[in-house]
Formats: C-alpha cells, structure tokens, sequence
C-alpha cells in the first residue's frame, strides 16, 4: 500500500510481517492478525503510511461493508481489531517515550529505496549483494545508461561480483531490498544455496579471466 494513497478497504495479516514506513523511515512492524489500512477507510483520506511485506505474507483484505457486517455479526473479530489498534497505539507511545529498541539482524538489511534513486552501481559497488522484497514498479537495470531489462519478481537477487562494470540498477516507484554483506555468506549458503553457487561460479570465473590477462 504506497503512501499518500487513500484505500478503500482495510488488511489483516493472516501470516508474514509487514512493515509501515513514512518518507522511508521505519515506524511500526506488524504481525498475524494485526490489522492497517483503517485510518484510511474510516477517516477517508490518504495513507499517511507506506506498507511492504517483509516476507512472503497472507493478507485479507476487505471492505466498507464487511465492517459493518462485522461490528454487528461477528464481535470477537472486532475484538481482535480493537487489540491489534491498542497493540499499535502502546508502540507508538512506547516509541514517543523511550528511543525504539534496535532491529533484529533480519530487519537490519532492509533498505527503502525511492522512485529513481540508484540502489547499485557496479562502477563503486562493494561487495553486497541485494534480494528484491517488494516495488511498486520494479527495478530499472541500465548498461551505460540504457535500460536493459527490469528486475520484478520478489526474491530475485541482483548485484552478483563482476557483472557488469557499466551496470546501474535504480528504483522504479517505491522499492524494499534487503542487503547482504561477506559477513552473512553463511546466512546465504544456508537459506539459498543456489544463489551461493551462483556467486561462486561468478568468482571463479574473475579468477579464470585474471589469469588469462
């Protein structure tokens, strides 16, 4: 749900987390069976929030008249509603108190991008390597300055070592990525192992060719 947007139905999280942003600063994460999107359907003005899955997720979404459906046939889901905002609201007075505890190492890697801002650059890339989380438009891939192709699928890595030193990859919209360094290579042999051999086979063939020089 991109920021500003005003929706007409509100979500629940039937599994996954999802985070909430504000001109890309992180303000809440949220969990199964929290609930977003209602200060826009009841309030009926734009999103002050952006929301992105940080995981593969479930979500419900519904409508103006499920939630009078509800309010009237189904109160224990309105009790879960009511918990969810309280939830939200103790995190948010909580923040206001006292500074927000650290991320986990998960949520330490993500990155908020905005529309045309460069995410890599091979010409001063270090040794990271992204996975795409979630865009609004994808992810522009330029060679020299021409568009090439478009990265779109959630999951998809990018910024492989010595791909192309002319190689730009910006923002289209919107974009989450998280971001690996050499210090996570267990984290990637372990959880995609054909993503490690694919950097594996990239790096022996610099190797190989800086041989041949």
């Amino acid at each position: 749900m991109p920021e500003g947007e005003q929706s007409p139905s509100f979500l629940v999280i039937l599994s996954g987390q999802v985070v909430l942003t504000k001109g890309g600063k992180v303000i809440r994460t949220l969990e199964e069976m929290d609930i977003f999107g209602l200060e826009s359907l009841l309030l009926k003005k734009p999103s002050y929030y952006a929301a992105y899955a940080l995981q593969e997720c479930r979500i419900a979404k519904y409508g103006p008249e499920t939630l009078d459906h509800l309010i009237h046939e189904s109160p224990r889901m309105i009790q879960n509603v009511l918990i969810s905002i309280v939830h939200q609201l103790t995190q948010t007075t909580l923040y206001l108190l006292e500074p927000p505890a650290p991320f986990q190492a998960d949520e330490e890697r993500i990155f908020f991008f905005r529309d045309d801002q460069v995410i890599y650059d091979e010409a001063v890339a270090g040794t990271e390597l992204y996975r795409l989380i979630s865009t609004e438009g994808g992810l522009k891939v330029s060679v020299g300055g021409r568009e090439v192709s478009r990265i779109h699928n959630s999951g998809e890595f990018f910024g492989f070592p010595g791909s192309n030193d002319r190689t730009c990859i910006s923002s289209i919209g919107e974009s989450v990525v998280e971001k690996y360094g050499a210090e996570d290579l267990d984290i990637i042999i372990r959880d995609y192992p054909e993503t490690a051999r694919r950097i594996m086979s990239k790096l022996i063939e610099r190797v190989s060719d800086a041989r041949k020089e």
